[in-house]
């Protein structure tokens, strides 16, 4: 019951159900889900150890307030580390593995198409995870996971998303990185990170775009 409680309260955080900085009642949650606040106060516990709700002591949950600068200060850390998840990837990963990978990017631009967010962004995490778990290095996958947790939580329900995304982009972005982990890229690992999260591949700095 406590990952159904957790999936269901995460859901919701994706839609934008709640504002940043909202306060979360344990007992109004179990309220409309109709069960006791045992399970809802461990799932609201995990997701605070997630990073993705605040706990204070005597004071309860509220939601994670992140914003764009946050969003920026996340993907200057992530652009390094994702660089390196692709280039160790690249050899490791299966052939299902390269499968699931064009399943998830066509399920994410389909998603897209559809303007469900939610969907979207579940399969665009699912995409990131694979690679990562593809390193054989539990440390890096357990690094990007936790640094990324509120984006893919948020990025939609806050509005953080690149003005200039569109199902071309998003195809592109995926495309590119399942051709070089199949090795039939003529991009780089860089090159592919700084197209994926919009930063100049020169340098791999700038802000990603709003």
């Amino acid at each position: 019951m406590r990952h159904s409680v957790i999936d269901a309260i995460r859901h919701a955080l994706m839609q934008g159900r709640f504002q940043p900085g909202e306060a979360l009642s344990d007992a109004v949650l179990a309220a409309e889900m109709e069960i006791s606040r045992g399970p809802v106060r461990e799932a609201l516990l995990m997701l605070a150890e997630e990073g993705l709700v605040v706990h204070q002591q005597n004071r309860g949950f509220s939601v994670l307030r992140f914003e764009k600068e946050d969003l920026r200060q996340v993907q200057e850390v992530r652009a390094p580390l994702e660089i390196l998840a692709l280039d160790l990837a690249r050899g490791r990963m299966r052939p299902e593995g390269l499968a699931q990978l064009e399943r998830l990017s066509g399920d994410l631009c389909t998603f897209f198409g559809r303007n469900d967010a939610v969907g979207a962004l579940r399969c665009d995490r699912a995409f990131h995870h694979l690679i990562w778990s593809s390193t054989d290095n539990p440390r890096l996958l357990a690094t990007l996971r936790t640094l990324t947790a509120a984006y893919f939580t948020y990025g939609f329900a806050f509005q953080l998303g690149r003005e200039d995304i569109c199902v071309e982009l998003i195809e592109r972005q995926h495309r590119m990185y399942v051709d070089f982990l199949r090795g039939t890229a003529g991009a780089t690992a860089r090159e592919c990170v700084a197209v994926h999260l919009g930063f100049d591949a020169a340098g791999m700095v700038g802000a990603c775009q709003p």
